[in-house]
This record gives C-alpha cells, structure tokens and sequence, in this order.
C-alpha cells in the first residue's frame, strides 16, 4: 500500500474523534487526557496530540497513531486495521479484480448472515421459541440482557423456513450454501436407505430445532453459527453443530465470545478459556468478560495468535473431567510453545463454569482468581496419581512431566521447573535434566527450544561509555526531531563534524529520521516497542515547561534555540570523551613504562576532566 494513501487516511481521520469513541478525553493543555485503554490505571496517564496527530500511553508505554491504536485496541494486523480506517474515512483502496470478486463474495455472506441472525433471534422472542427456548435459557441462569448482548436465537424445526425467508430476499441458495446455511441432498449423502425424510427440494436448512449462538469477528460482524440441540428435540443427532468452512469462517482461528471480550481481554492482559459457549455467557454475567471459548474444536496456534495481541497470559478452564484435563495439557503445551503465561483454574469434580456462575458467582470469581501456573498443576496432578517413594512412580512422574517442559522454551523457566520436580519426587537435578533432554531428543523438537545447560553462558563484553549525560542529550535532540519537522530539516543542513552524527547515528529512532524526507518518520517504524519509544520522546518535548504554553505556530523557533544548545553540549561531551580516551591510553603507556611521576600527572588530567560539568 502505498504512502500516500495511507497519509490521506490520517489526514482525514481526527484522532481525538476516533480514540475519543473508544475513552472518555479530557483536554489538558495542548493535549487530551484519559485513563489508558490498554492496563488498569486510577490516574490518567493516556494522551493523545492531536497536532501531532500521536498518542502516548506513559503507564505501559505504548503509543502510535491511529494504525496502531486500531491494531491494539481491536487486536488487528495492520492490513485488517488499514481497510477498517480506510472504510472509516471514505479512502478507496486500490484492489486487483480478483480481490474485489472476493470482496463481494464476503460482503454477500455478511450481509445474509446478518440477516439470518435476525430471523433466528425473531424465532426467539416469537410465541413456540420463548416457551420453548426461552424459558430453558432462563433455567440455566442466562439473563435477557445477556440472550440480547450474545444475540442468541431459535432455528425453528423445519426444512425450509430460513431458506425461504433468505430467497424471499433475493440471496440464491448458491449463496446461502456458500455462508454453510444450507445443505444440498446429494452432497451430505442422503439416500434411500437414510432413516430420515428429505425434502423435495434439493437444498434444505442445515439448522433446525436448534439454539442458535451466533459467532462473530472482531468486527462483531457474524461469521458463522454454533447450534445446539433444543430441549427435547432429537437426541440421535449431534448435541452441538457448526457452521463448516466458509470464505468468512474458519474454526481453526474463530473464537466464541471475542468481540464481547476482546476489551476487557485488552484491560486485564489475560484470556480466560473455556469449553462451552454457556460457559462463556455465564463467565460474563459474573463480571469475568475477558473469557472466551473454542468453537468445538482443540485450542490452535491461530487462536492463541489472536489472544496475544491482547496479553501475555491465558487462564484454562476446563471441565474437571477425564477429557477436560486431556484437553487442558494439550492446550497448556500449545500455550508454553507461544512463550504465553498458562495458569490452570479448577472447580470441584463435577462442576463446570455455566454451572458455578448460576449457583455461586462469588465462588467462580474466587476460582479464577486462585488460578495456578499450568506447570504447577500438572505436577501436582501427576504426584496425585503415581506414587512417588516407588522407582517406578518417579519415573513415570519425570517422564511425564518432561513431556510438558518441552514446550517450555526459556531455560531459565525450565530450569526452575526441573529443580521442583527433583524435589517433589526427591531425585538429584541432574538425573531429572538426563529424563527431560533424553524426551527432548526422543521427541525430535530441536527446532523448537534450546536445551537447557549451565556453566556456557558467554561473559559480557567490556563496553566504553563516556557518562549518562551524553546519552540524554542524545535522546533529547532525537525527541525534538520528531516533535517538529523544521528542526529536523534544519538540523540535517548542519554540517555536523563526523564523531557527533556517528554518535546521532547510534540511537536506533534515528535512522527513521534520515529516511523520512517530507513524511511522518513514525509512520515508517513497524517495531513496535521503537514507535512507543519515538511517541514517548515526542510526548516528552512537548510536556517541557518551555513548550506547553506556546502555540505549535510560534514553537519552532524556541525549539530550535534549545536543540542547539543541546547539539552545542553534546559536541563539547564528545571532544571531552575523545580527550578522555587519549589519556586512558596515555596512562596505559606511563604504567608499562613504570613512569610513576608521569602517571600522577596523566591521573589527575583524567579525574579533573571526568569532574568536569561545564
């Protein structure tokens, strides 16, 4: 894409406008102000500049523009955030045709599945759906408020009914099939032999009799369906169905429950995970809405990607059964092999979340809080069931267990995880580390960690630095240059002696600047922790006393007087640092020579001009 369309994108959007619609700003001074979006905090340490068209977060120390408050704050790549704002400020972007072929396909199945969720939730609040369903969904604990926000709904029995409000329309049931509503007879197979009656027509609904829980995008568009049997419906069929593969839906990266959640999965830094969708629901009613479920199918590396960008730690919550557990070490290995923090919540035997959020909100708020590192739990649990004063029960412990740390891939965790289990069934932590790096080859997965060992860690390098001081002068003229674009241009066309712009060269925004020309520098840095870093330094000038009560027409000119007195000292630091060098190796000269009256002399040159301020 190029830059001009993505400039045109933020000189047409007002970033006050656009974060404002998320948080609440307050104007202070030449900025806005507001409680970060992004981590709990009780004093505003989120700002936005609108000028600068930037926002900073000083608590958490992210920042951007309105790419990257997009991308964080809706957990999007930079190309789903690009057509969102570019949607957002009426900017066409440039397609091939095969891309806008595909377009219209999706934007036809959008539109149908929004549709058909309409219908479905009509059926619920309709006469045989709220005595039917309604009042099952109440029994189970779920609010009204709660049926609205999920937009839950009632595939009525039939073989007809959404095909034909769909057609009725104008959707061809081509289409309808393609957004996985509909099932044509020959391809699911149905035959004379078939206990069950087909239609005449060739194309029937896939859904029906169902309880219908729509899935959504992080757009809140609805992507597809998880259904479940009604109360006394047929049994001999599958208790839950899900829409198969669509150009919009694919489980393997589809999660129940994320746009409900993905804000408070944002604040708290944590997804909590269960089995169910009504455990979902429940999760939320009891003030736990960073929670969501996988839709049917094992957790996969897709989704953990989308939990990521919304924190660094996921909490398990599965059933306390057989399958549960199994599911929850396989989803606790995914988890570690993504470096993301996994802690196992457990309820009583026999209890699952939808159950605990009817009977005891306060209780199933108290479990997740108590949650306990995956590696832990599964210790535990394997001490549980072998006996480890046998040598056959620590055996099978270690072995065990050094199934889970293989997908731990800091040594440093693994290493503290093998001493607890040295403890725990009392073997030497040597013998333990033989076990886990015997799995670890049996296994295969080199590839994918780095084996822990001790005693090879390469020594730190010396490394000369002259003084602090020259380091913040340093940051501080970066941080002009990118508060203010003449200063920038003005200091290029200085003719800088060689050893301060090497040392300018040295700050890593700086490259940035050089690159730049006429555009915004922060627009080319894709590192994320570098733009947070050239926001807060941004941020950082503008805050000095010396500008925050200029307006940004008459701030150029302060500017510049300032910077130049910086570049002026920082050249006087580096002259002090070369005169400093010449006189480490003078000495160095003097000892070799045992030249004492010499080396008193060169001493205290050095320590007067290390002392020296000026």
């Amino acid at each position: 894409m190029s830059d001009a369309t993505i400039e045109e994108i933020k000189a047409r959007l007002n970033i006050v406008d656009l974060i404002g619609s998320y948080v609440h700003l307050d104007k202070s001074g030449v900025h806005y102000k507001a409680c970060c979006p992004f981590h709990q905090e009780r004093t505003p340490s989120f700002m936005v500049n609108e000028e600068k068209n930037m926002w900073h977060c000083f608590g958490c120390g992210k920042g951007g523009d309105v790419f990257a408050f997009i991308m964080e704050m809706e957990g999007l790549e930079f190309r789903e955030a690009l057509k969102m704002l570019a949607e957002r400020a009426g900017v066409e972007l440039p397609q091939y045709k095969g891309e806008e072929r595909n377009k219209e396909t999706k934007d036809r199945i959008y539109e149908l599945l929004e549709l058909s969720t309409k219908f479905f939730e009509k059926q619920l609040a309709g006469d045989a759906g709220k005595e039917k369903i309604g009042s099952y969904l109440t029994s189970r604990g779920l609010s009204q408020e709660s049926i609205h926000t999920f937009r839950l709904g009632y595939a009525p029995d039939g073989w007809r009914h959404l095909l034909e409000f769909l057609t009725g329309r104008g959707f061809s049931e081509q289409e309808i099939e393609s957004a996985g509503l509909v099932i044509q007879k020959s391809k699911d197979g149905g035959n004379q032999s078939s206990n069950i009656s087909y239609p005449a027509s060739s194309y029937y609904d896939r859904f029906r009799d169902r309880i219908m829980f729509p899935i959504f995008d992080i757009l809140g568009r609805v992507i597809g369906y998880s259904a479940r049997v009604a109360p006394g419906g047929d049994e001999t069929q599958a208790k839950y169905i899900n829409t198969p593969e669509t150009p919009v839906y694919h489980k393997s990266r589809a999660l129940y429950g994320l746009f409900q959640a993905k804000l408070a999965m944002k604040q708290a830094g944590v997804t909590v995970i269960v089995e169910g969708n009504m455990d979902v629901i429940a999760m939320h009613q009891a003030g736990i809405k960073n929670t969501v479920a996988v839709s049917g199918t094992a957790l996969t590396d897709e989704q953990l990607t989308v939990m990521k960008r919304y924190g660094s730690e996921v909490k398990l919550f599965f059933d306390m059964d057989g399958a549960g557990q199994k599911a929850a070490r396989k989803s606790a290995e995914s988890a570690l092999s993504k470096e993301i923090l996994v802690t196992v919540v457990a309820l009583p035997f026999g209890k699952d979340a939808s159950d605990m959020g009817k009977e005891n909100p306060e209780g199933l708020r108290e479990a997740v809080k108590a949650s306990i590192p995956a590696l832990e739990y599964f210790l535990q649990t394997s001490l549980k069931q072998y006996d480890k004063d046998t040598p056959d029960g620590k055996r099978k412990i270690a072995e065990e267990y050094a199934e889970l740390l293989v997908f731990v891939k800091n040594p440093i965790e693994r290493a503290f995880w093998i001493k607890e289990l040295s403890e725990a069934i009392q073997m030497e932590e040597k013998l333990v580390l033989g076990v886990v790096n015997t799995v670890i080859q049996s296994r295969e997965r080199r590839e994918r960690y780095t084996p822990f060992e001790t005693g090879n860690e390469e020594p730190l390098k010396n490394t000369l630095s002259f003084g602090k001081r020259s380091e913040l002068l340093r940051e501080e003229l970066v941080g002009f240059m990118y508060a203010d674009n003449v200063v920038r241009e003005t200091f290029f066309n200085l003719l800088l002696d060689d050893e301060t712009k090497a040392f300018l060269e040295k700050h890593p925004l700086y490259f940035f600047l050089i690159q730049a020309g006429t555009r915004d520098p922060l627009t080319l840095i894709e590192d994320v922790t570098l733009k947070n870093e050239a926001t807060r330094l941004t941020f950082h000038i503008l805050e000095l006393p010396d500008f925050i009560d200029i307006p940004p027409e008459d701030r150029t000119g302060k500017m510049l007087e300032i910077a130049k007195k910086y570049l002026e000292d920082l050249r006087r630091e580096i002259n002090k640092r070369e005169k400093l060098i010449a006189l480490e190796r003078a000495l160095e000269e003097a000892r070799k020579k045992n030249d004492k009256e010499l080396e008193k002399k060169l001493l205290s040159q050095f320590t007067e001009l290390s002392l020296d301020k000026s």
